[in-house]
């Protein structure tokens, strides 16, 4: 499956291309079809081209670890490279817009997590195999800290959680706010 794909991937990895041009923009994604998250083929083939679609080289997955380790295009605002194709924005807080939920309007979510939310998601993070990022440079929650972009089977072990769940939530099908906002 994807993991003789890796093997393939670090003899070929001289031949791939090393950066590519920003983004595709939502209107080139719906006309041509293209789906960042699709990156296995039928065959268990890893699409190492669709890396390029967001990463501006593609990433060696046994050496990059982390969002600390790779090339995002974007590198100001990760959340730009999803907001190029989801246009959806109703999350807890985000874009001017509030989630209402059980009567509470939660504040802006994509911000530097307080203390009390880091430690959290650091039990969290103990308690169940997943990845929850922030963004290397600020420090702030980003979409993919929530969604998990990778199709399932691309990356090993904890990289790997909610890649093939309802909105791709690392939650893997538990609720994704208990993460943070422990009861």
């Amino acid at each position: 499956m994807a993991l003789g794909a890796v093997a393939a991937y670090a003899a070929q990895t001289p031949e791939l291309p090393k950066e590519t041009p920003p983004p595709y923009e939502r209107s080139e994604a719906l006309s041509t079809i293209i789906n960042p998250h699709e990156q296995i083929n039928d065959e268990g083939e890893v699409l190492w081209s669709t890396c390029l679609i967001c990463h501006q080289n593609v990433p060696d997955i046994q050496k990059d670890k982390s969002i600390k380790d790779v090339k995002l295009h974007f590198e100001d605002d990760p959340n730009q490279l999803c907001r190029n194709c989801h246009t959806v924005r109703i999350h807890p807080g985000t874009e001017g817009i509030s989630a209402t939920m059980s009567g509470y309007v939660a504040p802006d979510h994509l911000v530097v997590p307080p203390t009390n939310i880091m430690m959290s998601l650091r039990l969290a993070k103990k308690e169940i195999p997943m990845i929850l990022p922030l963004d290397p440079k600020s420090g702030k929650i980003i979409c993919s800290t929530c969604h998990n972009p990778h199709e399932r089977g691309l990356l090993i072990g904890r990289a790997d959680w909610g890649g093939d769940y309802n909105m791709r939530l690392r939650s893997a099908g538990l609720d994704i706010c208990q993460y943070c906002h422990r009861k």
